[in-house]
């Protein structure tokens, strides 16, 4: 059976068994990059149901990208932190300065542009740790509208699932992957037009980019006015000096 509901059903499986798997992986604390980074793997691929075995996928994403994930991990586990004790001062904190605050949001900013894209480019490409997180950067600021689209479905998922007991319950059942197939969605569509311009990671085509049809039309009607001009109308002189030369011809 090929309808929507089926491939719902087994995509929804298939993001529980790897929930699962990203918690289980997860348990040293210390392995949460390797298993986050394994967990992007898999879920480019089931954007465009390009997926296969999920776990033997996610096993071996797991262990090739080890090293590079552990390492950003000790990066990202600093920012939550950092951000979580800065917010919670400002929330619980009376008369908080707006330089604290713009400093919070500055700050915050940056922690997602470093971390947001970076799992999902070690997942998918082979470049260093370094050059991931520039790349993170770069398209967090190239991709400013996207970017903040997924920051946006994000944090309404986080609410979601700390609404109450009974979303907290789902959300350890999905909560985690639900979130990295979110982000998946959208950078594989960045990823897709990277790609198709060879690698160069250049900003979206916007409508103003585009040529209007005044230009065209413009051009258009300049190079009809130089044809006209270059065409010279046969005057009536000539005419009659075709005609006397011909008589003396004949």
């Amino acid at each position: 059976m090929d309808s929507g509901f089926a491939r719902f059903m087994n995509k929804a499986v298939d993001v529980f068994i790897l929930n699962i798997l990203w918690v289980v992986f997860s348990i040293p604390v210390v392995t949460i990059g390797a298993a986050t980074c394994a967990a992007f793997s898999v879920t480019l691929k089931m954007v465009d149901d390009e997926e296969g075995y999920v776990a033997k996928m996610f096993i071996k994403a797991f262990k090739s990208n080890f090293k590079q994930s552990t390492i950003m991990w000790c990066i990202t586990a600093p920012c939550i932190y950092l951000c979580y004790l800065i917010w919670q001062f400002i929330i619980k904190g009376d008369d908080v300065h707006f330089i604290i605050i713009i400093g919070a949001i500055l700050f915050t900013a940056v922690a997602i542009c470093v971390n947001l894209y970076t799992y999902a480019i070690i997942a998918r490409y082979d470049n260093t740790l370094k050059k991931s997180i520039l790349n993170s950067v770069v398209i967090c600021m190239l991709y400013f509208w996207r970017t903040l689209m997924i920051v946006a479905l994000v944090a309404l998922e986080l609410l979601l699932i700390f609404w109450n007991r009974w979303t907290m319950l789902a959300g350890i059942l999905i909560g985690p992957e639900f979130i990295i197939y979110t982000i998946s969605g959208v950078s594989k569509r960045i990823f897709q037009t990277i790609e198709k311009n060879g690698g160069v990671i250049v900003p979206p085509v916007s409508s103003s980019d585009e040529p209007s049809d005044d230009v065209t039309d413009e051009s258009d009607e300049n190079d009809e006015e130089v044809d006209d001009e270059t065409e010279e109308p046969v005057t009536d002189a000539d005419e009659s000096q075709n005609e006397e030369s011909d008589e003396n011809n004949e």
